[in-house]
């Protein structure tokens, strides 16, 4: 049995496509860069602060100078390259919602001793029905992927 594409569908995809060679042939093609920032509510820090610092190896976190009266922001740079910020306020989302976010993916060396510290860490494992890839909830809920290049249905 041949599956049915609709005219919707063949549109949409055909749109698409035009959209995409538009954007190459402008040069406006874009790329995620290596940093990221979320927000996280205040009682998380002295733990967001040891598992990035302990779990994850990013040592000690640097304070951002800022004029938002939100609340401080630390920053942590990854041995591997990129870094992540996290500002610390009242108004972040709470833990639940913020697995419901973005998710961030890390790349490292060493998968399977990153996974190990992290389970180790007592971090939440993260299950995603739609691959294997190994997702965790560091404190107040930010989940992140880790990236494997030693299996080709996950490398990055």
């Amino acid at each position: 049995m041949t599956p049915r594409i609709s005219r919707r569908a063949c549109f949409g995809a055909a749109l698409a496509f035009a959209s995409a060679s538009r954007a190459r042939a402008a040069g406006a093609t874009a790329s995620l860069g290596d940093r990221a920032h979320f927000l996280a509510k205040p009682e998380y820090r002295e733990a967001l602060v040891a598992c990035f610092s302990q779990v994850l190896g990013c040592g000690p976190a640097t304070v951002l100078p800022t004029h938002d009266p939100a609340g401080p922001v630390l920053a942590f740079r990854f041995p591997g390259g990129g870094s992540v910020s996290v500002q610390f306020t009242d108004g972040a989302l709470d833990e639940a919602l913020a697995r419901r976010g973005a998710w961030l993916e890390l790349r490292c060396a060493d998968p399977v001793a990153l996974e190990a510290a992290v389970l180790k860490a007592g971090l939440p494992q993260i299950h995603y029905a739609a691959t294997t890839t190994f997702y965790f909830a560091v404190p107040g809920g930010q989940v992140f992927g880790v990236a494997r290049s030693d299996r080709p249905d996950l490398a990055s």
